[in-house]
């Protein structure tokens, strides 16, 4: 039976997606025009947000129709491509610096983006052609080698940065792949504990370098405390310790209901860091309290149920992993940010998927929603 235009937009749009998507565009637009509001530059703080999402509509429309099954053939290009991205702030002249991290593109002293956003995308999308090709038996160690290859390089280019938040993004990222690829819970098992080794590795050679340079060589010290500030908040008392307590007072005071939208103390006392970037789910849990906080968490658990099931009605693989790689990105992002303003996980510079203030974040996240709805439109073969 020949379907209507209207029967075959539809086939092509993920519905739930677009609405989960939009309403929490909705209501990270609300918290940034209030985490910014008492700040000098809050209505173009406001207007930066609302043009990162403006110009994230862009990559979304394009990733949206483009067959996902050609990327699989662009993976020599994707590679060379994401690893200039990822390389392009150490080169003289195009890095920026921010929070420690040289980390975004910069000419001529104008910010222009974060490169290791987008090439969180392109890793998605040559991770899942490297596991396609193994049809989906990433079991031996020979093959699971072979992925962690891709990996390991993706993570060294960041940690030159240092980008040590992003690095794990993009672990994360691999390791809820890698479970579609079919690598086994021993082996799961094993670089678990090989990872712990390794960290541990890294952080003594990086202190005994500090030591013997009598500088921060590679890890910054503060960097090194946010990742151990969870553990034991009085460790950076002055940086990570005192955010970390800031934001517990903020989320805390806000009770069940908080204290309304622009009321709340430690937001225009300036008290939370960061509160319209890495904390604002701070300033959520402050103002509209544990109802707040509630709705949104629930909008994030219906897109991410709405991104597996895209995963499992892929036509095949390779569209699988491509979702399942933005679910991973989006979990983990959520469980970290929120996490870390509570004391549950390490503090990094993580923004909030579609609610931290952030256009290179943005911009990235409405790119994978455009993956989603390539692989989602696609779900019934060519031609559909």
């Amino acid at each position: 039976m020949n379907k209507t235009t209207g029967q075959r937009i539809l086939d092509k749009v993920n519905v739930p997606l677009v609405a989960w998507v939009a309403a929490l565009l909705v209501y990270g637009t609300v918290m940034v025009a209030s985490a910014t509001s008492s700040m000098s530059s809050g209505n173009s703080m406001l207007l930066r947000h609302l043009f990162g999402i403006g110009v994230g509509l862009a990559p979304l429309v394009v990733a949206w129709f483009i067959d996902y099954t050609r990327l699989r053939g662009w993976q020599g290009p994707l590679i060379a491509f994401g690893a200039f991205l990822l390389i392009s702030p150490r080169i003289p002249g195009l890095g920026g610096t921010a929070k420690g991290a040289t980390s975004w593109l910069e000419i001529a002293g104008v910010r222009l983006f974060q490169p290791s956003e987008p090439a969180k995308l392109i890793f998605i999308v040559i991770f899942a052609a490297v596991i396609a090709n193994m049809k989906g038996r990433v079991d031996t160690p020979s093959r699971i080698t072979k992925a962690l290859l891709y990996l390991a390089g993706a993570v060294f280019l960041i940690l030159l940065q240092p980008d040590l938040g992003t690095g794990m993004v993009f672990v994360a990222i691999a390791m809820v792949m890698l479970v579609v690829g079919g690598m086994k819970a021993k082996h799961f098992a094993f670089l678990a504990v090989a990872a712990a080794v390794l960290v541990g590795a890294i952080l003594g050679v990086d202190a005994g370098l500090d030591q013997i340079a009598g500088r921060d060589v590679g890890l910054k010290d503060y960097q090194k405390n946010r990742l151990l500030v969870f553990v034991n908040p009085d460790i950076d008392p002055t940086d990570a310790g005192y955010n970390l307590a800031q934001s517990k007072i903020a989320i805390g005071s806000g009770g069940l209901t908080g204290k309304g939208l622009g009321s709340g103390t430690q937001s225009n006392l300036h008290f939370i860091p960061e509160r319209h970037t890495d904390f604002i789910f701070s300033v959520l849990g402050e103002e509209l309290g544990f109802f707040g906080a509630v709705l949104l968490l629930g909008l994030y658990l219906a897109l991410l149920l709405t991104a597996l099931a895209i995963a499992t009605s892929s036509r095949d693989l390779y569209g699988a992993l491509i979702a399942t790689g933005v679910l991973g990105m989006w979990l983990f992002q959520i469980l970290e940010n929120v996490g870390m303003t509570v004391g549950m996980m390490p503090i990094t510079g993580i923004p909030l998927p579609f609610m931290s203030f952030g256009s290179s974040s943005m911009v990235t996240n409405l790119g994978a929603v455009g993956l989603l709805l390539s692989v989602w439109s696609r779900r019934y073969g060519a031609g559909s």
